[in-house]
């Protein structure tokens, strides 16, 4: 029996260890994707989604529905239309920036005019009121200038140490570190002129109200001895709601430079506001808006290992991180692809969760078709020999009857790169890994060279072959649920990996066995057993009393039937009864034969018992 319930348990023990041996190895086969099955799966994909449309009816859509649906497979454009309000904002019931935004993208990635939706959205702005503006003047030399605005001319000094002596007036006061002078909110639309009897130049600064990180605007001005230059504060958000909407000031902003227009002024309230906007990846709307690469750096340093997710929605969130990345190759990119592709992350129909907004929108921005940019009658930028990038990264000219995927540009010159130390990266060797950081293009590189942004570059650690094989190499003796391995290590050492030996107590077998003796023992000695167990129920008395009668209380006799009382007298001896004093007759009835007979019997079994 034993060896029986041994079999079985190594029976079971090597069942269960084939599934943990064999359990990766399922799901493995799935984890990479080949270009041939990542076609398959990007059509399956198309596919998904245009039944959907075709099942639900672009009626039955909503707003966003309809308009990822236009961008991704030309769908739906009649009815984007119609939800307009009279044919300025989106939806119709209640004009939002956020939405306005991408219906004016999608309608224009048709062919659609959209003017009157383009002055709706520019007309929807105000001054954010959690941007604060400095004006900075500085000189290599002590200098007297002059600043001129409305009415207001003020004449002020600046030491060597570039410090200001003064207050300019109402509109400018002096920051308490005096280096610069701080704007008043009510005078963001002068024009302050300023001159000085020394080279200078000057800018204008910005930071969030509360926070103490100070940017500097693109533009710097400088002028010679008595030259003048001029600023003025141009600070604007998208409104919605008598409040700044941030998600829909990058939307717009982004949208609106795609068509064209001036969006300097909502950069700064973009910029500044962004550590408070995680969740909306305002990375990937501003490196598209400046081309900045510390933007692009950030964007995919965010990547939560094979995707992003800050709103809660990582499909959403990898669509939006990965939208600036149209025309670029980054390895995050791919690995978030590879990832989207994946069994079990795509659904077995081709979409993602069954989500016609997501599946829309990642179609559109990681995996475009060629008919979803501009009009039929355009031409691909770079199969023409040109290139797809940002408006703002263009040196040379663009070229607008050439398309482009999402928000970018067809240029006729290709984007000129700064090399990785005016990017603040670092140059890795062919031999080094770029560690906490992303791989960036830059230029001066060296075949085998790479540029790391935001990380640094390290040497790879070289393990030995037990460190490989999740050993560790000791000294000395390996340590308690270790053994020694034949793997190599470094110097001379030991190799010692997990124990591989059973560590299984077997207590619960002497239990067991323990249990079959006194078993067997009972049964060669039932009928020992059963007098024992006989004498253990009556208290151990030779009487045949039941076994259930009290204890008498103290100084009262026992009280007995009459049938034990008469056997009690019966067997007393002789000589017991010679000294005791006459005790008043008790009158007793005559047992009949056959209870005589009975009683015999009970009194050889009471005194076998008693032997």
């Amino acid at each position: 029996m034993i060896k029986l319930v041994m079999k079985k348990r190594v029976m079971y023990s090597l069942v269960i260890l084939f599934f943990i041996l064999t359990f990766p190895l399922i799901f493995a086969e799935n984890v990479t994707v080949d270009s041939e099955d990542a076609n398959t799966k990007v059509q399956a994909a198309y596919t998904c989604l245009n039944d959907k449309i075709d099942n639900q009816g672009c009626s039955d859509l909503s707003s966003e529905e309809r308009i990822f649906s236009l961008l991704a497979v030309k769908e739906c454009k009649s009815q984007v239309l119609d939800d307009a309000k009279n044919d300025k904002c989106w939806p119709e019931s209640s004009c939002k920036i956020k939405t306005t935004a991408q219906a004016i993208l999608a309608l224009s990635k048709s062919g659609t005019n959209t003017d009157e939706a383009d002055n709706w959205l520019l007309s929807q702005n105000m001054t954010p009121p959690d941007v604060v503006w400095y004006l900075q003047i500085e000189s290599n030399e002590a200098t007297n200038c002059t600043i001129k605005y409305g009415s207001t001319n003020k004449q002020i000094s600046i030491g060597e140490d570039r410090k200001i002596d003064s207050n300019a007036g109402s509109c400018l006061t002096k920051d308490e570190s005096g280096y610069w002078y701080r704007v008043s909110t009510n005078c963001y639309e002068q024009d302050f002129e300023i001159s000085c009897d020394e080279n200078f130049l000057t800018s204008l600064l910005y930071k969030k109200k509360t926070s103490s990180t100070i940017y500097v605007s693109e533009q710097t001005n400088s002028a010679s001895s008595e030259g003048t230059t001029t600023e003025k504060v141009n600070s604007l958000c998208f409104e919605e709601a008598d409040k700044c909407s941030y998600e829909g000031s990058l939307w717009a902003a982004l949208v609106l430079k795609y068509k064209g227009y001036d969006v300097s002024a909502y950069l700064p309230y973009l910029i500044s506001m962004a550590e408070d906007n995680d969740e909306y990846l305002p990375e990937s709307f501003l490196y598209l808006l400046t081309g900045y690469e510390d933007y692009r750096t950030d964007l995919l340093l965010r990547q939560k290992t094979k995707y992003w997710d800050e709103s809660g929605d990582k499909f959403y969130d990898t669509a939006i991180a990965l939208y600036p990345f149209s025309s670029e190759e980054p390895t995050e990119k791919s690995t978030a692809m590879e990832w989207l592709l994946e069994d079990g992350v795509q659904d077995k129909d081709g979409c993602w969760k069954g989500n016609l907004r997501n599946t829309a929108f990642l179609l559109y921005s990681v995996w475009p078709k060629s008919t979803t940019i501009e009009t039929d009658t355009d031409v691909d930028c770079e199969t023409s020999g040109y290139f797809c990038m940002s408006a703002v990264n263009c040196e040379g000219n663009i070229l607008n009857d050439y398309s482009c995927a999402g928000v970018l540009k067809c240029c006729d010159k290709e984007k000129s790169l700064e090399t990785c130390v005016n990017q603040g990266g670092s140059v890795c060797t062919s031999s080094q890994n770029c560690v906490s950081g992303t791989i960036g293009e830059a230029s001066g590189l060296s075949i085998g060279e790479k540029c790391c942004l935001g990380g640094t570059c390290e040497d790879p650690v070289t393990e030995s072959e037990c460190e490989s094989r999740s050993g560790i190499c000791r000294s000395f003796d390996c340590s308690t649920g270790e053994e020694l391995s034949a793997y190599s290590c470094d110097y001379g050492q030991n190799c010692c990996v997990k124990s591989t030996k059973s560590e299984t107590s077997y207590w619960w077998i002497w239990v067991l066995l323990i249990l079959i003796v006194l078993i067997a023992l009972a049964i060669l000695y039932k009928d020992k057993v059963k007098i024992y167990w006989f004498r253990i129920k009556s208290n151990f008395r030779k009487s045949g009393g039941s076994s259930t009668q009290t204890k008498p209380s103290t100084g009262f006799p026992p009280r007995f039937p009459p049938e034990q009382r008469m056997m009690q007298r019966r067997i007393l001896p002789p000589n017991m009864n010679q000294n005791r004093p006459m005790q008043r007759p008790v009158t007793q009835n005559r047992p009949n034969p056959k209870s005589q007979e009975e009683l015999n019997d009970v009194l050889k079994k009471l005194k076998e018992m008693g032997r």
